[in-house]
């Protein structure tokens, strides 16, 4: 890699190297903070970064002629590196013990060689949060795409372009002292704008309603069900649209400040398809966990957990594989504040994925079963540093590397990344 990978990683910081300089120099008393009109605050930001990967294209593979004569599969391992912009605009109104925000950012993605990829993503979201009377709030957020690409997992594609929209609503009433009770409902679709993927166009809804019980000053208990009903504009003749019943146990911890904060869930999923052969089994064990331990001021160490049943669809590339999968994801940090401005942060994580049948391909305009059943693992492991410079000014450094292993010789790969970042907050 040598001073290639080093020009990578820093080329697009030069010209924010005479800001980083200036901020040495500067009086902290010039980071002036958020913008203020009356009550309206105005919130500025500007993130750049650069990220090299070894391997970004991780699943490109070709067949080649052994020398034996038999056909075997080599990694094709591309290396590259993208330039990523992402200015934003924040728009916060306080009205009493209400509020209302709106947000806009810019994704761009700019490649170092494949610049047929680069892309400009625009998003704009809008949260309201209403405190009712007799312990009544409601939360209602909208986050839109309004024009995207997707980058490609793969060098042979091209980008695809769509529009997606998440609407959620949730009520919660306080009732008494100790019971809380909360209904939300979600709805989300994405459309694709190339007429070769709308069979991929997507529309699903969930209800959720659970009821929480304070034990303890910080800590409840509940029960929580969810409906979900998930739409798929299959091609003729395909129907992957599926309906799932949740049943969950909640402990949560609502000390943000205390030494544990987070929830544990656990419970059963029933998911069953419009399409019964698609069926493979009744009921699902699942869990989910986002726990952070204060063990002091300085220290903090982080779990999250989930062991979920999900789908990939028949028609997408891992329909070869199945239609649905178990999923499983572990992952642990620990992040320790060295100073007022330097933290850093390590982590490991651990994804099992364990596809419920052996699905079928397609060759030769004929549809044949697969001979085996998928199974993948991928470790991952890494670790960042962050420098908030000054109020306004914050520089990271950030490394991840993957060990993804696989049955099917085409799923397995290993990649390094490489990520700097500075962040300007006005």
């Amino acid at each position: 890699m040598g001073i290639s990978f080093l020009d990578h990683i820093f080329k697009p910081f030069f010209i924010l190297g005479v800001v980083i300089f200036l901020s040495f120099i500067a009086k902290e008393s010039l980071a002036t903070g958020n913008i203020h009109f009356e009550s309206l605050k105005i919130m500025p930001s500007i993130t750049v970064g650069r990220e090299y990967s070894d391997n970004y294209f991780p699943r490109d593979f070709k067949m080649v002629i052994g020398q034996d004569g038999k056909e075997k599969i080599v990694k094709i391992k591309t290396a590259e590196s993208v330039v990523k912009i992402k200015p934003s605009l924040d728009f916060l109104l306080p009205f009493g013990q209400n509020s209302f925000n709106l947000h806009y950012e810019l994704n761009s993605y700019n490649f170092q060689d494949l610049k047929k990829y680069d892309t400009n993503n625009h998003a704009i979201g809008a949260n309201l949060e209403w405190h009712f009377i007799s312990g009544l709030t409601a939360k209602v957020s909208d986050w839109s795409t309004i024009a995207a690409a997707s980058i490609p997992v793969h060098i042979y594609e091209d980008v695809r372009h769509y529009h997606d929209n998440k609407l959620s609503v949730i009520a919660s009433y306080e009732l008494g002292r100790r019971y809380t009770s909360e209904m939300q409902f979600d709805n989300s679709f994405i459309r694709w704008q190339e007429n070769q993927f709308k069979q991929d166009n997507t529309n699903d809804k969930m209800i959720t309603s659970r009821i929480l019980y304070q034990i303890m000053p910080k800590t409840f208990i509940g029960f929580e069900y969810a409906h979900e009903r998930y739409n798929r504009k299959d091609l003729p003749g395909e129907n992957t649209d599926y309906t799932a019943h949740d049943y969950w146990v909640i402990m949560k911890f609502d000390d943000p400040t205390g030494r544990l904060n987070g929830q544990l869930k656990a419970g059963i999923q029933n998911l069953v398809y419009d399409d019964k052969t698609l069926n493979t089994g009744n009921n699902f064990f699942g869990f989910n966990a986002d726990l952070t331990f204060n063990k002091s001021k300085y220290t903090s160490i982080v779990f999250s957990g989930q062991r979920f049943q999900a789908t990939t669809g028949v028609v997408t590339e891992d329909a070869q594989y199945g239609a649905s999968f178990t999923n499983t994801m572990l992952s642990l940090g620990l992040t320790h504040k060295f100073t007022y401005k330097i933290s850093g942060t390590v982590n490991f994580a651990y994804t099992e994925l364990e596809f419920n049948t052996e699905g079928s391909a397609t060759a030769d305009g004929t549809t044949q079963a697969m001979s085996m059943q998928r199974k993948d693992n991928e470790k991952k492991w890494g670790g960042e540093l962050n420098y908030q410079m000054r109020d306004w000014l914050g520089f990271k450094v950030k490394y991840i590397h993957s060990d993804h292993n696989s049955n099917v010789p085409q799923e397995a790969f290993k990649r390094n990344q490489f990520m700097t970042e500075i962040s300007f907050k006005f």
